[in-house]
Formats: structure tokens, C-alpha cells, sequence
């Protein structure tokens, strides 16, 4: 009997039904006057920031469980698990997240983040010290934060249940994601053309580096498609190397359940994103 796969037909109801990413692209339309951008772009940056941990995290979870991921064409029992094998379908975004591949020194997703807000502020003339009352992080974003460290599992003992949700989380932000940047890219582009052309030419300092102070935008705009599809390949083969006790349809909801868990703390996030 075949086992169950989870593909894009099964994520399009919560998809179709979805309407977060109206709400943040109304967020950045609405947000003309300086302050209100930057206490916009400055949310999404902090809602960000809680990523990394949650995948590298769930990444060490589910290669921890050896017991739970066994080949069953590998008749050696200590060659057959398969825990490596799944996480890194996860850990491949955090690899990102805590040193960008494109470039040529150690740049945290966080630090570029950092100096896209920082390059935003200088060119509306303010300075760094000032962005302390400028910018207002609400408590929606807060809330949207630990939701997503709780998703992910963090500081949590997982049992299959959310460990397996947790994976179903993952997938719902890669795919949503990778959309919330393209938007906030057509926004920038059409509303601030020029801030866009003197982000992409400017450098930040940070750590003793200097970051493109656009890349962090840009990047993300193709590379959450690669997060997307390598967590959808994780799912699937933590389906096929599943060893546990549970009905494996049960499992393939875990998943589902996550996912859909996933679109809704995104959701609300994103309809308090441009609360003044």
C-alpha cells in the first residue's frame, strides 16, 4: 500500500482561503510618511527575526529521532535511520538564515535585515538613536513571535504529534513567504522608487562588513521558493521513513494541521501590522 505524499493540492484550501498577505501589502501601501514605513518595515523585520531559531531548532528535533525515521529497505539496523536525512530538508533554511550563501562573508539573514531598516532611516535623514522613538513594535508582533517559536516547537519537549506539525508550520511559512517579499518588493518599487535605487547602492556597516543595505529584500523575493520546495521534500520524507506506532493518514494530518496553523498566525500578524 502506498504511503501517503503531501503535494500542493493538499495545501490549496488554506491557500485560496488566505488573506494575510492582502493585509500586508495594504500595510506597506498605506504606509507613505516615514515614520509609518518605518515602523511598518521595522515590524515585519522583528516578525522575522523569530525564524532561524524556529527551523534550526525543529531541524535538531527531528534529527534527533533516529527511532522514528527508519529506512526499511536498509536491512542493517545501524545503517537504516533516516532522522539526518529528513532534517536536512529543514536545516537547508537555516543555513541561510545564519550565513547567506550568495555572499562572501559571514552575513546573518538578521544582520542584513538590520541594515535594510538601518539604510531606510539614514535616507530619510534620521539618525540611528532616533529610531528608538520612531519605531513602534506592537504587541500583535510580539504575540505573532511566540506563536511562531511555539510552532516551531522551541523550548518545548516535542512528542510526534508537534513534532510532526512543526514541520507542517515550516512548510506554511516558506510558501507564504516567499509571496510577502515579492509584495513589499512591488510596493517599494512603486511607491518609493527612489528609496529602492539608493537601498540597492548603498552599504551599511555591521560587524566589520559592510551589507547591501536592498539585498536582504531581494534575495528573499527567490529564495524562500528553495525553502519551499526543499520543506515540501521534507515532509514527504519524513512520510516515507515514518517508524512510529500512529496511523500514518493521522500523520499526514499533523502535517496539514500545521500548515493551516501556520496561515493563521500569519494572518493575524499581518492584520495588526499597520496599527498606529
Amino acid at each position: 500500500m502506498p504511503r501517503p505524499h503531501i503535494d500542493r493540492a493538499d495545501l490549496q484550501g488554506v491557500l485560496e482561503g488566505h488573506r494575510g498577505n492582502e493585509a500586508l501589502r495594504a500595510a506597506f501601501e498605506g504606509a507613505a510618511a516615514p515614520p509609518r514605513l518605518l515602523s511598518v518595515l521595522a515590524r515585519y523585520i522583528h516578525f522575522n527575526s523569530a525564524f532561524g531559531p524556529g527551523v534550526a531548532n525543529l531541524a535538531g528535533e527531528i534529527g534527533a529521532r533516529q527511532a522514528l525515521f527508519r529506512d526499511p529497505e536498509q536491512p542493517v539496523r545501524v545503517l537504516a535511520d533516516r532522522a539526518a536525512e529528513v532534517a536536512s530538508d529543514f536545516f537547508y533554511a537555516a543555513v541561510d538564515e545564519f550565513d547567506d550563501r550568495a555572499t562572501p562573508w559571514r552575513d546573518t539573514h538578521r544582520t542584513l535585515a538590520q541594515a535594510t531598516l538601518e539604510g531606510v532611516a539614514r535616507l530619510f535623514g534620521y539618525e540611528p538613536v532616533q529610531l528608538n522613538d520612531i519605531v513602534q513594535i506592537n504587541p500583535a508582533t510580539e504575540a505573532a513571535m511566540s506563536s511562531v517559536s511555539d510552532g516551531y516547537g522551541v523550548g518545548a519537549r516535542l512528542d510526534d504529534h508537534r513534532l510532526f506539525a512543526g514541520m507542517g508550520f515550516h512548510v506554511g511559512s516558506e510558501i507564504l513567504a516567499d509571496r510577502e517579499f515579492v509584495i513589499i518588493d512591488q510596493v517599494l518599487r512603486q511607491k518609493h522608487p527612489a528609496l529602492v535605487a539608493a537601498l540597492e547602492a548603498m552599504r551599511v556597516p555591521a560587524l566589520g562588513e559592510k551589507h547591501n543595505a536592498y539585498y536582504w529584500v531581494r534575495i528573499h523575493t527567490g529564495v524562500e521558493a528553495e525553502h519551499f520546495d526543499a520543506a515540501l521534500g521534507g515532509v514527504n520524507k519524513a512520510l516515507r521513513f515514518y517508524a512510529g506506532p500512529d496511523d500514518l493518514g493521522a500523520v499526514k494530518a499533523w502535517i496539514l494541521e500545521g500548515f493551516a496553523r501556520f496561515a493563521s498566525v500569519q494572518a493575524e500578524f499581518m492584520a495588526g501590522l499597520a496599527e498606529t
